[in-house]
């Protein structure tokens, strides 16, 4: 029973997470718009910081919620430990949505315009490495590349002034 309230309490947790996790922008139109041109300019709001709070809760999901069960041996075969498969599955999609997230913001700022490659790598990576958790033919090897982008990506975002803190979603107690 304790494990349907986690499970539900993380579903949860996901689907909050991905509805109320948008990039906002806002467009504004120059003066030559007026004149018969059409210039629009977007703009990301506060796209460091939002950068720092969505890389902290893909990477702070991953180590919980994937890394650390595939080197403990728990996603060996997706049978054996269904709940902790189903875990894995949903946050690769929930760390997958939040890379997408920090990628627009990154984008969105010059300081963080070095991390886009970095990120879109770490996407492919990481959309691998979920089709293997979901046949069961991930490995710790798998996990340890995705881990080492991640590294990396937190070192340069520290050198550019914008250190990620890792975001790691609580279990229920119950």
């Amino acid at each position: 029973m304790r494990n349907r309230i986690a499970l539900i309490a993380l579903l949860a947790a996901f689907a909050f997470a991905l509805v109320g996790c948008g990039s906002s922008s806002s467009s504004s139109s120059s003066p030559a718009s007026a004149a018969g041109g059409s210039s629009t300019t977007s703009t990301t709001h506060f796209a460091k910081t939002k950068f720092v709070l969505h890389a902290g809760l893909a990477f702070g999901a991953f180590h919980h919620w994937i890394y650390k069960p595939l080197k403990a041996g728990e996603l060996s075969h997706p049978l054996e430990h269904k709940l902790t498969t189903l875990k894995a599955a949903l946050a690769a999609a929930f760390v997958y949505h939040e890379l997408k997230l920090a990628l627009a913001d990154a984008q969105a700022d010059p300081t963080l315009s070095k991390l886009v490659s970095p990120i879109t790598a770490l996407q492919d990576k990481m959309h691998g490495l979920s089709a293997n958790v979901k046949s069961g033919g991930a490995s710790p090897a798998d996990a340890g590349s995705v881990d080492s982008s991640i590294s990396s990506i937190k070192s340069q975002s520290a050198a550019s002034g914008q250190p990620i803190t890792e975001q790691t979603p609580s279990s229920p107690s119950g």
